[in-house]
């Protein structure tokens, strides 16, 4: 039985390697909740890149799903796996079963960004609808998301919002 590195194991989850992921992981099932080089989860990065698949695995080993990365990218903030499923672009299909298995709405980033912000930048309108359906998605932190997304001109959040806030009332 051959051992793989961090650096393998990171690389069999960014590309989709279910079988791989899988057998490391039963090697070592402590491997669910690792950083990789960058201090990214590997819960974040199988978010990040849209792999359902290898996401609900790594749940099943263990993975902490609000695990916060420790982020030493200039450019990402140190994030949950539902930041960072929002961040790149992933499925709503992603993101709704993260949300379903306990994902905090409210958790924020190091940058005090909750995912609802992050949605706010470039967030298609399911995955807004989603966010604010599953719970108090308040944020006292400025700018805030709706501020975002009318600044940005982010159409489809600003659609989604207001069809959130149609039902609420």
């Amino acid at each position: 039985m051959t051992t793989i590195t961090i650096q393998e194991f990171f690389e069999a989850i960014e590309k989709g390697n279910k079988v791989k992921v899988e057998q490391t992981l039963r090697n070592d099932t402590n491997l669910c909740n690792a950083d990789n080089e960058y201090g990214l989860t590997a819960l974040g990065v199988a978010s990040h890149f849209d792999h359902l698949e290898i996401v609900e695995l790594l749940l099943n080993f263990g993975a902490d799903i609000n695990s916060v990365s420790n982020s030493n990218v200039s450019y990402i903030p140190s994030n949950t796996a539902l930041h960072a499923g929002i961040a790149g672009k992933a499925s709503k299909e992603l993101i709704e079963f993260l949300l379903n298995q306990g994902a905090n709405v409210n958790q924020t980033d190091s940058s005090g960004h909750t995912p609802l912000h992050i949605a706010a930048f470039e967030g298609s309108a399911e995955i807004v609808s989603l966010l604010l359906a599953y719970g108090d998605v308040q944020s006292e932190i400025t700018p805030s998301p709706l501020e975002i997304a009318t600044e940005r001109n982010n159409h489809e959040f600003l659609k989604a919002h207001e069809e959130f806030l149609k039902t609420k009332n």
